[in-house]
């Protein structure tokens, strides 16, 4: 079973959590009942929300003051979660990506949390949370290179760094289509209980498997 640790020095640092959960058997497809969705969640969130108060959501806000502890300014660079609720309401929309991406995507605004899926294939466990390293260089998804600081958190195998800590995955391990087993990682932050953060890797599990299929196979919150 995959399990993870985190590192000593992030627990003196971050009171945090982290949730895996492993799915099997992906064959995502593009669905009318996957857009239908999106669009009932997209409605839902624009009466719930206004453009001006997003910032001030609880769990935004601790994204944001997370990020400030970074050393990454969420003002340029913003929570993933938050990125995407503004989208929809400036009337974008969310990205359609993939059947896969769009579901963890759905998840993340319904919840405002951060999620991301690898590619269970290309991973070596156990995983790790562990503080940068500076100069630490990471190749991002869409071929961005980064090089690190030293005071951000990355997710790790035993022998890579797959994410920058609710910042961005690595391009290595992405999902494709030829991904037919996935790693779901739900991102706590200082402030989020794992309660909270059990739900929602929950709902972000139960629409990967609605529309793209597979079978969970574990489903852990580590803290």
């Amino acid at each position: 079973m995959m399990r993870l640790t985190i590192a000593d020095a992030v627990r003196d640092i971050f009171a945090i959590h982290v949730g895996i959960a492993e799915i099997r058997g992906v064959h995502p497809k593009e669905s009318h009942e996957l857009s239908a969705e999106i669009a009932r969640v997209e409605e839902e969130l624009k009466r719930t929300y206004k453009t001006g108060d997003v910032k001030d959501i609880r769990t935004i806000r601790l994204q944001r003051d997370f990020f400030w502890r970074m050393g990454v300014d969420p003002t340029k660079v913003r929570p993933a979660s938050e990125a995407l609720l503004r989208r929809i309401l400036v009337q974008k929309g969310l990205p359609r990506v993939a059947p896969i991406v769009d579901a963890y995507n759905l998840a993340s605004v319904k919840t405002l949390l951060t999620f991301s899926a690898f590619d269970r294939a290309r991973i070596d466990p156990p995983l790790n949370v562990r503080c940068a390293r500076p100069g630490e260089q990471v190749i991002l998804i869409g071929k961005r290179k980064k090089e690190l600081t030293g005071k951000e958190l990355v997710l790790t195998d035993s022998t890579k760094v797959l994410c920058v800590y609710v910042h961005g995955d690595v391009e290595e391990t992405k999902v494709t289509d030829t991904t037919s087993d996935l790693l779901l990682v739900a991102y706590g932050i200082p402030g989020i209980s794992p309660e909270e953060l059990r739900e929602g890797l929950r709902i972000a599990s139960q629409y990967l498997m609605r529309f793209a299929g597979g079978d969970m196979v574990m489903n852990e919150v580590y803290g």
